[in-house]
């Protein structure tokens, strides 16, 4: 959740955005005998709010957050 926050603070200029785990999911390794990946959708509020897809192997903590949609209030 730490990697969508601070991504978050950045692209939306706010440094207070705070984040929940919306889901998380097994993905299937990406070749044959990789390991499985974790997939999480978090959902970052900050006077607007966005949601990230972070994905990581199940096996280590290195991830990134991937695509983001953001939702004006």
């Amino acid at each position: 959740m730490s990697v969508a926050t601070r991504r978050a603070q950045f692209e939306l200029d706010c440094p207070a955005a705070t984040s929940d785990m919306l889901s998380r999911e097994t993905a299937q390794p990406l070749v044959w005998s990789g390991p499985k990946r974790a997939e999480h959708t978090i959902g970052v509020g900050c006077g607007q709010r966005a949601t990230y897809i972070v994905i990581g192997s199940q096996n280590d903590s290195n991830c990134f957050a991937g695509g983001r949609a953001i939702i004006q209030q």
